[in-house]
């Protein structure tokens, strides 16, 4: 220890070692903060109901509201989908019309695709008609000889008369029985091929008379002809009428199956639900086409030649639209 003052500009030790204490406050705490208005804190803002946030309205079904106009139906299986949007109220935005087939265009349209392909639709339909005529000839003939027949004879004075009658057995029945079934092998691949050269002329594409004999799908199309056609038979022993109905809501079946490459079933489903979405429609399609194709038919059958592809392209004109698909262009 030495008695000696500290240097200048030193400080001297504070008392006990300690730095002096602050000066003591009112009360011995922090002086409390400034007074709001009211010597309170603002309120918490008002409990909203039920202590939580109100809820958003309802909505029906628990999904959004739907657009002005509702919600439209859902396609058919094996529809493409609608637009984005929807079909909607016309002028919204994503509105597509439904689909829908005018006559008028729709003649027009199958006319002009014949009219630029006529030697390529008219050859094949000539041939496959003879084929058809011969396979239905050939078996109706042996249906005939092996039938038994009968002669009748009556005299009158002088003259004597002669007729003729034939009655079916087992085995003539048999025999057209089986007639109808090369038929329907037959004319699936005939038909298969010829609709496939349709369907090249509806996608815009060049043909020409070997377009129409390329088969493809020959079993499926074979299969579906064949449900068809005995489901038409069914219904046709039943008043005639219900095999209309099955003509019309399967007459689509061919050119579903080859368009889309589907199942026979599927093919036959698909047809059915396009027919049923726009069944007014498609019963006009209906007798149209066979009103067409029967034109020919009243010009001592030669015009079946030009009948019968104009009302097949009018057949597929009216498929592509109701299935919403689409049709190349009118050609000039």
């Amino acid at each position: 220890m030495t008695d000696q003052p500290p240097p200048p500009g030193s400080y001297p030790p504070p008392q006990g070692g300690y730095p002096p204490p602050p000066p003591p406050q009112q009360g011995g705490y922090p002086p409390p903060p400034p007074p709001q208005q009211g010597g309170y804190p603002p309120p918490p803002p008002p409990p909203q109901q039920g202590g939580y946030p109100p809820p958003p309205p309802p909505q029906q079904g628990g999904y959004p509201p739907p657009p002005q106009g509702g919600y439209p139906p859902p396609p058919p299986p094996g529809y493409p989908a609608p637009p984005q949007g929807g079909y909607g109220p016309p002028g919204a935005p994503g509105y597509a019309a439904p689909p829908s087939v005018d006559i008028g265009q729709a003649f027009s349209w199958a006319w002009n695709k014949f009219s630029k392909n006529a030697v390529a639709l008219i050859v094949p339909t000539l041939v496959y008609g003879l084929i058809a005529a011969a396979i239905i000839g050939i078996f109706v003939g042996i249906a005939f000889a092996l039938a038994p027949s009968y002669d009748y004879g009556s005299a009158y004075g002088y003259d004597y008369s002669y007729s003729y009658g034939f009655e079916f057995g087992f085995a003539s029945i048999a025999v057209i029985a089986l007639g109808v079934l090369v038929l329907i092998v037959v004319g699936g691949a005939m038909q298969s091929a010829y609709i496939s050269g349709l369907l090249d002329v509806a996608n815009g594409q060049p043909v020409t008379i070997g377009s129409f004999f390329k088969p493809r799908l020959i079993g499926p199309v074979v299969i579906a002809t064949l449900i068809v056609g005995v489901a038409a038979s069914i219904g046709s022993v039943l008043c005639y009428l219900p095999g209309l109905i099955v003509a019309l809501f399967t007459m689509f079946t061919t050119f579903v199956l080859l368009d889309r490459n589907l199942k026979p079933v599927d093919a036959i489903k698909a047809s059915i639900d396009i027919v049923k979405a726009n069944l007014g429609q498609s019963i006009i399609t209906y007798l149209l086409a066979g009103l067409i194709a029967s034109v020919g038919v009243v010009v001592c059958y030669v015009g079946m030649f030009v009948s019968v592809p104009v009302a097949q392209l009018y057949l597929i004109y009216a498929y592509r639209k109701l299935s919403g698909g689409q049709v190349a262009p009118l050609t000039p």
